[in-house]
């Protein structure tokens, strides 16, 4: 256990507790994305600069704490590449399809997410986690899939949400099975892998587009969200430390419950029987998940 695993624990601040609030503040993350396509600034070039921001703010973690240079090892690289690479691909398909399909593509992780720790990790399906994966995955159908089906990618952008939740459930795997390493290191990999993956997609052919003007507006919300982004990042991957697989990804479906509503609100998405009903399952899943654990830390 590092120093700020003994820190944080005895607090009101727990892994689970983490992890669900970063969800929702990542539930938000659409909108300045959105603004800033309608400004001119696609998300490859919005995410480029919202990653070169970050790491610019990490200079002083990686200089102040040898641990975060850990960094560098290879396996490091390719947890970075899978965790930010997630990152980048749900970025980018959020311009490219709408709110609550993205959204709800992406939390298809958990399924992914609980299926490798059972095969890898040796984990048991516990009631609670079927019953948590049950109402999540019931959540997810009832929105995106009870008119058509199954719920499944439809284009570009879907497939880009798919993939990067695919990819979060095996970076979180092994960040979890890197338990040793600081939460810091991955949160600086994260960033590392994900600039990586994102100027790769920017050299691409008639993907990127020019590169826009940065207007001050444009720098002070990069500034901004890259600072949220990476106290959130921070924050998701110290819990996915500490909790199985299938757990962080349940709690991070918080995020479904903040995107939909958000959604509805600012840009007159769907928002009726469905995508209520759909909440309330996943609210449900997470706390089926945050309950027994709150209850173990107050013992």
């Amino acid at each position: 256990m590092t120093p700020e695993d003994r820190v944080a624990r005895p607090r009101l601040v727990t892994p689970e507790t983490a992890i669900a609030v970063a969800g929702a503040v990542w539930g938000l993350y659409w909108i300045p994305v959105r603004h800033m396509q309608a400004e001119g600034v696609g998300a490859v070039w919005f995410t480029l600069g919202l990653f070169v921001v970050a790491l610019v703010l990490f200079l002083p973690v990686v200089v102040r704490y040898p641990a975060a240079r850990t960094v560098l090892t290879p396996r490091m690289l390719v947890t970075g590449l899978l965790t930010g690479g997630a990152f980048v691909l749900y970025t980018v398909s959020i311009v490219l399809t709408e709110v609550v399909a993205a959204i709800l593509l992406f939390y298809m992780s958990p399924v992914w997410a609980t299926v490798l720790g059972w095969v890898l990790l040796g984990e048991r399906f516990t009631v609670s986690r079927l019953a948590a994966l049950a109402l999540g995955l019931g959540g997810l159908w009832v929105v995106l899939g009870s008119e058509s089906g199954m719920p499944l990618p439809r284009n570009a952008g879907d497939w880009c949400a798919f993939a990067a939740g695919v990819m979060w459930a095996l970076g979180t795997l092994r960040v979890h099975q890197d338990a040793a390493t600081s939460s810091a290191a991955h949160a600086v990999a994260l960033f590392v892998g994900g600039t990586v993956v994102i100027v790769v997609v920017a050299l691409l052919p008639d993907v990127a587009g020019p590169a826009p003007a940065v207007t001050a507006p444009a720098a002070a919300i990069i500034l901004g969200m890259a600072v949220v982004s990476v106290t959130s990042s921070w924050g998701i991957l110290w819990g996915a430390r500490l909790l199985s697989p299938g757990r962080a990804g349940l709690l991070l479906m918080m995020e479904v419950i903040t995107g939909l509503a958000s959604a509805a609100v600012l840009v007159d998405e769907p928002f009726g029987t469905a995508q209520v009903v759909g909440s309330v399952l996943i609210a449900g899943a997470v706390l089926v998940e945050v309950l027994p654990a709150a209850g173990r830390h107050r013992a």
